[in-house]
């Protein structure tokens, strides 16, 4: 690798005249003379040095220190192929040189050798636009070589030339020997052929996916139509397309622009001026351009549609009836609809993933960086990505929606705003973004005007629907649009009409569309989602609006519970995740003008929260909703009864929270109010469930005797009421309290089965994990260490597959106990270490303190004393400071090893090293743990 050039590189493309045709007419003499073909030019490469770094087909692509070399080597090689007696027919070959930087990369199959792909382009195109057996060169090689040419060679001057795809116009120049022919056809650049595209001043970054599929489209369909949100590159995109159309199409390609057209009777007119057609007062103007295109074979370019579409779609029909050989190419924020119409939804340019950025050197793999930096070059000579600037690149980029029009607006702006300054300014980016091209329409010059224009072009019905989904955040369900957009106002949006107002959003490329779960779910870029909430914060209607949103999601949360509590908990679980930012915003909402719907909500996420790992934000927002309701006097249409289940609901709910924190003296607090509000209300199923919950903390804090007697009071409701979702938790937790109370394995595990049997049989997946999860406890304590390991890790299976990843954390401490217990303590080790991680990242400092002595444990077992005294300082420390003592067996095995290091560090060093301990942050000394602790 090390002897390729690179830095500056000089390319020799090469390929065969006609080969499609010829391999086609002689089908068995083609891989001979094809073979004959590449021994020429790989011998003619070679002799100069040059390096053939890829084949494809008959292509070839071969790289060379000097230009020089290229030279001759082209010479050579055309020479060997001239005089070659070829049979049936001769192989003529076109050639191409150019010289321009280059860089050497890793080998990538898909990337290729080189990077430098202006350079390669400008190669390829020079060759493209010659014929068999013609060498071109462009200027700079023309530079390079002009002084020492071989003998008898000259260099033809063929003019400033337009390339396809090419920014700019370069001058080529044709190699010319007395033994070689020398006349050929008129080169086939721009000029060569029929056609009024419009040279860009700029680049056209990426996107050779997407122009690949579109040219297949145009290729096999008589209307195309490209369809994007404003900003999205369609004209860019559509002239690109036009360009590699060129040759395709006898009479050419013929671009009209409508964007400045506002009247649709202009329409027909400007076509005919494209092609200096004049109108008749005996004939209309359709039927002059039809017979005009009817023997025509042409691709026809109609851009930005959208406010003409009506007008588009008649002409374009009425054309594609009657001019047979006639293509046509369209852009707009929706479809023509009209029959035989491909159409072509034009993404965003790719962004990273700003949550898992990747190394600055692989950040112009993304378009969306390239067009930010190579417009900021352009504004700002000198600018590069840098380890400084490149995070804030990509995050413009990313918040930007990949949308070429925002990036190239914000990258103007690098005259005067670092990349920094401009990512903190995109919460303001309708007025960051503006100060566009002064010769580009005014919609086009800042990204306000851009969507301004979009919303112009909806009906009232449709600008009231874009203003009302404001209220949504995340995205939302027909369902969720159908019960919160519509009004009672005559002339207003009844339910039925969300169907097909949706449809029409999507159609002007204003919402995007994705499968969940087998339903589909609408989304709006951010861009278009800031937008949309200015509009909607313009309008008298908020307020009405969020409280039909909050009473939607309250009844969609306690719908979700009752899921959570059935066989659909894995198919609630998701709609509870996807649902998240909306159930946030009906909080906050709640909180401020309603709490006891609040309230709720907060009650009926707590499965959700707790399971999903939600539960620091879960403690918050029920707080929050408690103390507001309780502050709040008013009814809100809530009977006392009613007010009351809500608040015994969110306390059931606070105590789960309380205990996934690991606070038990608090967790029983709010279970004892909770059952005590139940009581009150009647509600017996609720009392049921807030029973077993309350069992949980006396279990911890040792209060066993009254844990076990709310257990048989909540096993008899729920038995009377067919309560099987609390009837298989609370057995769970009978199962664990026997044992504690009476060592008796053998009731234990009969209540624990049959909470199994009973959960596996109504398909409740959770109470199954969680009486595998009791069934390895047991195996632990009956030291049959093989099957505990096998209930625990089907346990956290289970979890996973109902989305449970709290428990799946819980699940891998268990298993990291056993192996601890077992002697395993690099195992166990390498499970705490991510387990303790996890614990810390979701707030459960409870849990952290606990892992913390668990690798202190381990620390005396391999002796290493001091660090397993500093953790139990530490973890006793984040106890005193959360309120989350241990339970009682788990003091006295912590008091235990606490005496066995006593017994070996003396008193005075042993104090000494506590205070240490006592004094460490969480953070250190979960990075004590991770790094020092070894087996």
């Amino acid at each position: 690798m090390s002897s390729l050039p690179s830095g500056t590189v000089t390319f020799l493309f090469t390929d065969i005249e006609g080969s499609t045709k010829l391999a086609q007419e002689h089908p068995d003499e083609m891989p001979a003379l094809l073979a004959r073909h590449n021994e020429i030019l790989d011998q003619a490469i070679q002799k100069q040095n040059g390096f053939v770094f890829q084949i494809v087909g008959d292509s070839f692509c071969a790289a060379f220190h000097s230009a020089n070399d290229a030279v001759n080597a082209a010479l050579n090689a055309q020479r060997s192929l001239y005089i070659e007696n070829w049979s049936p027919t001769p192989l003529k070959v076109r050639m191409g040189i150019h010289t321009g930087p280059a860089q050497l990369r890793e080998v990538d199959a898909k990337e290729g050798i080189y990077s430098g792909y202006a350079t390669m382009a400008l190669t390829q195109r020079i060759m493209s636009s010659g014929h068999g057996g013609q060498i071109l060169l462009s200027q700079s090689v023309h530079d390079l070589v002009k002084d020492a040419l071989p003998e008898k060679t000259d260099l033809r001057d063929m003019g400033e030339r337009r390339l396809k795809n090419i920014e700019k116009p370069g001058r080529i120049y044709q190699l010319t020997v007395p033994d070689l022919p020398s006349e050929f056809p008129p080169l086939k650049t721009l000029e060569s052929f029929n056609h009024n595209l419009p040279a860009q001043l700029t680049s056209f970054i990426g996107r050779q996916k997407e122009l690949n599929e579109i040219i297949e489209l145009v290729d096999s369909n008589r209307i195309v139509t490209l369809v994007g949100m404003g900003g999205a590159g369609k004209t860019r995109l559509s002239l690109r397309v036009g360009n590699e159309c060129l040759g395709k199409f006898e009479n050419g390609v013929w671009f009209v622009e409508l964007a400045s057209i506002t009247d649709p009777v202009l329409v027909p007119q400007t076509l005919l001026s494209i092609f200096n057609l004049r109108g008749s007062s005996h004939r209309t103007t359709l039927d002059v351009l039809t017979d005009y295109l009817r023997p025509k074979e042409l691709l026809l370019v109609l851009d930005n549609c959208e406010h003409l579409i009506e007008i588009c779609a008649q002409i374009s029909d009425t054309l594609l009836h009657t001019c047979p050989r006639l293509k046509i190419l369209t852009s707009s924020r929706e479809p023509l609809g009209i029959a035989g119409e491909a159409s072509f939804l034009v993404p965003p340019l790719a962004t990273p993933d700003l949550d898992h950025l990747p190394p600055m050197e692989n950040l112009l793999d993304y378009e969306s960086i390239c067009l930010f930096v190579e417009r900021a070059v352009i504004v700002k000579p000198g600018f590069e990505l840098t380890k400084d600037n490149a995070s804030f690149v990509a995050q413009t980029c990313s918040r930007l929606d990949g949308i070429p029009l925002a990036i190239e607006l914000a990258a103007a702006r690098i005259k005067v705003l670092s990349p920094e300054q401009i990512a903190a300014r995109l919460d303001d980016r309708f007025h960051l973004l503006t100060g566009g091209s002064r010769t580009a329409l005014p919609r086009q010059q800042t990204l306000l005007a851009m969507i301004d224009w979009s919303y112009s072009l909806l009906n009232d019905q449709e600008r009231t629907l874009f203003r009302r989904l404001a209220v949504f955040v995340g995205g939302w369900t027909l369902e969720a649009a159908e019960s919160v957009c519509p009004d009672d106002e005559p002339g207003g949006i009844l339910p039925h009409d969300i169907l097909d107002l949706l449809t029409h959003l999507v159609d002007k490329s204003l919402l995007t569309t994705e499968e969940v779960m087998g339903q589909t779910r609408y989304h709006r870029l951010e861009t278009i989602r800031q937008y949309s909430r200015e509009k909607f914060l313009e309008t008298g209607e908020v307020e009405e609006v969020r409280n039909w949103h909050l009473s939607y999601f309250v009844r969609f949360s306690e719908s979700a519970e009752q899921g959570l509590m059935s066989s659909d908990q894995i198919f609630w679980g998701n709609r509870m995740k996807v649902e998240q930012d909306n159930l946030r915003a009906a909080l906050e909402w709640g909180l401020r003008i309603n709490p006891y719907a609040a309230l709720r909500i907060a009650g009926a996420s707590n499965l959700h929260w707790t399971a999903g790992g939600y539960s620091a934000e879960g403690f918050r927002w029920t707080q929050k909703a408690l103390s507001e309701a309780e502050k709040h006097t008013s009814d809100n249409g809530l009977s006392t009864e009613k007010k009351l289940i809500a608040r015994a609901k969110a306390l059931r709910g606070l105590t789960r929270l309380y205990l996934s924190l690991g606070d038990n003296a608090n967790a029983k607090l709010s279970a004892e109010e909770s059952v005590a509000l139940y009581r009150q209300s009647g509600d017996r199923r609720g009392l049921a469930f807030a029973l077993a919950i309350l069992a949980y903390p006396l279990e911890f804090l040792g209060e066993r005797t009254q844990a076990e007697t709310v257990l048989s009071e909540s096993i008899s409701i729920a038995r009377a009421e067919e309560y099987v979702y609390v009837l298989c938790r609370s057995l769970n937790i009978l199962s664990r309290v026997t044992i504690q109370l009476h060592h008796d394995f053998a009731t234990s595990k009969r209540y624990v089965e049959e909470a199994y049997h009973l959960a596996r049989d109504s398909k409740l997946r959770y109470q199954e994990a969680q009486s595998l999860e009791i069934l390895g406890l047991i195996a632990i304590d009956t030291k049959d260490f093989p099957e505990a390991r096998l209930y625990f890790t089907e346990s956290a299976r289970i979890y996973d597959e109902v989305g449970a990843s709290f428990n799946v954390v819980l699940e891998k401490s268990n298993l990291a106990h056993l192996e601890r217990q077992t002697g395993d303590y690099a195992n166990a080790l390498e499970l705490y270490r991510e387990t303790i991680l996890t614990f810390r990242d979701i707030g459960q400092t409870g849990a952290v303190s606990h892992q913390l002595e668990c690798f202190g444990f381990i620390a005396v077992a391999l002796n290493q004393n001091g660090h397993a005294m500093q953790l139990f300082a530490a973890a006793s420390a984040l106890r005193e400071k959360a309120g989350t003592p241990m339970r009682p067996e788990e003091k006295t095995y912590f008091d235990e090893q606490i005496k066995s290091l006593r017994d070996k560090m003396g008193s005075p060093t042993l104090e000494w090293i506590w205070t240490k301990g006592h004094t460490l942050s969480m953070d250190k000394a979960i990075k004590l743990a991770i790094e020092e602790i070894h087996e």
